[in-house]
């Protein structure tokens, strides 16, 4: 799934999680496939082009999608050669060198830095103070972090908690697939964040599979048949111009 950066639920997102002094962002869920790398990608190009040097770090190991969904360049990101405001690249051994981040579907070029695959090295950061430190030295070198987290309620030995990420930043969103994911896994996603210590900003609700009234009543007006065109193409316009459906609740 792919969200545009400029759209309006983007901006409104943006303004309230990066419109102010936090640095580091996490990005995180109850449960997989509800749209987190899609979110984290969309604010690190919309922060971007606020003019911002943004670093986007994969830590979803349970479905890591940076590599391969967005087609990284093969060599590390060398900083002398882009617009970064550092000219020395940044080291670090429990991770790879950022690189540059391409899609066909945005003109934007990130920088990122995928997952980690190594066990050793995600038993390391799994240690209290070892993300803290990687966020620290980042944000020498870059405006803004945004991190792309495992779901919180998949626990499994190959992942970094997205509590633990969380709490290493200066705060949390947390995205919600709405009519699929229950009160239970979200409720029990929000307690680990809160023991963890994170800074919870808020929820955005992903209505991806819980479209509007309006457009139900579009997808309905489809169905009528070939003989009833001019109706439908009447109950077409008046769904479209009738302003109570243009409401949000």
């Amino acid at each position: 799934m792919n969200i545009p950066y400029q759209n309006i639920e983007i901006e409104q997102i943006y303004s309230q999680v990066l419109g102010t002094c936090r640095r580091s962002i996490a990005v995180c869920s109850a449960e997989s496939g509800e749209g987190v790398t899609s979110l984290a990608c969309a604010l690190a190009q919309r922060n971007l082009l606020a003019g911002h040097s943004t670093l986007l770090v994969d830590l979803n190991l349970y479905r890591p999608a940076l590599q391969s969904l967005l087609g990284i360049e093969n060599s590390p990101l060398n900083l002398s050669d882009s617009r970064e405001i550092s000219t020395q690249p940044i080291n670090t051994t429990l991770l790879t060198a950022p690189q540059l981040i391409s899609t066909s579907q945005s003109p934007v070029v990130l920088t990122g830095i995928t997952a980690p695959l190594k066990r050793e090295n995600i038993i390391k950061l799994r240690q209290t103070g070892a993300l803290e430190q990687c966020i620290s030295a980042w944000l020498e070198h870059y405006d803004t972090v945004i991190l792309d987290t495992s779901p919180i309620n998949r626990i499994n030995a190959q992942n970094i908690p997205a509590e633990r990420a969380a709490a290493a930043c200066d705060g949390a969103v947390l995205i919600v697939l709405a009519g699929n994911t229950n009160e239970a896994a979200v409720s029990s996603a929000v307690n680990k964040l809160n023991t963890a210590g994170a800074q919870l900003l808020g929820c955005v609700l992903n209505d991806r599979d819980n479209p509007s009234l309006k457009n139900e009543l579009l997808r309905e007006t489809q169905r009528l048949p070939a003989l009833f065109r001019g109706l439908r193409c009447r109950l077409k316009k008046f769904i479209v111009n009738n302003r109570l459906l243009t409401l949000e609740i």
